[in-house]
């Protein structure tokens, strides 16, 4: 129960810090866009919001109310706004891709042998099988009694790559567009280091400055992304780049 617990805590903590990223990384270039573009936006001067006073009368009415339709509508657009929506999302998200992993950890090992063919190594004093008419692994005694079916939890590696939220620390190499002060092919490498599900979080170092970004794995080692960051001349840049996993 503790270990479930925490796992799951370290997927919500993950999760939240990738929405807060990507969404600064999504603000950020669109502001950058306008920047150089020249297409910005001006804010006039905005029309004073009237705070509502604290009432007990209104408070009692709220609390007891049930005919009134607009004290319906505050709690339904209190529960259910857009943020809280997104809240509720990525929490249902974590507790989903938490109960998959721990079903894809528990998946037998399989080894592409002939089905119908069988297959022992010597691993100290036990033996390595793969019995015949079956893909499994197994761990079994000089006597052939089974010590233990291996799943994909007990190779640490595997576990973790197929983990669907989490940090990571993945080499990679990006090319792309790069806009400033001007636009410049440009390339380089860095780390992702975070993922949800088919979405990663980038940091790396091209010829023409440094960035954050944001991508989306398209096949198993490669990705497009959308990039923010500083110039070597601490110009504000923005790019769109493709990566790949070394």
């Amino acid at each position: 129960m503790i270990n479930f617990i925490g796992g799951l805590l370290v997927m919500l903590i993950v999760a939240f810090l990738f929405s807060k990223i990507r969404g600064f990384i999504f603000k950020r270039a669109k502001k950058t866009v306008k920047d150089i573009t020249g297409f910005g936006c001006s804010i006039g001067n905005s029309t004073p919001i009237n705070k509502e006073k604290v009432s007990s009368k209104k408070f009692v009415s709220g609390m007891v109310s049930l005919k009134d339709p607009v004290g319906w509508l505050k709690d339904i657009s209190s529960l259910f706004n857009l943020r809280k929506l997104i809240i509720y999302g990525i929490i249902l998200s974590c507790i989903f891709a938490y109960g998959w992993y721990q079903g894809r950890k528990n998946i037998p090992i399989q080894i592409g042998l002939d089905y119908d063919k069988e297959f022992k190594m010597k691993l100290d004093s036990h033996y390595l099988l793969k019995p015949k008419y079956s893909q499994d692994l197994k761990i079994v005694d000089e006597n052939g009694n089974l010590v233990k079916s291996l799943k994909v939890k007990d190779f640490p590696l595997l576990a973790k790559k197929l983990k669907p939220i989490g940090f990571i620390l993945e080499p990679i190499g990006v090319m792309g567009l790069g806009a400033g002060d001007e636009y410049h092919f440009e390339a380089g490498a860095g780390v992702s280091f975070i993922k949800y599900w088919k979405w990663k979080l980038d940091t790396f170092l091209t010829n023409r400055g440094i960035y954050l970004g944001t991508s989306y794995q398209i096949t198993d080692n490669s990705g497009l992304g959308l990039g923010i960051g500083k110039g070597y001349d601490a110009s504000n840049r923005i790019m769109l780049y493709y990566k790949w996993r070394f």
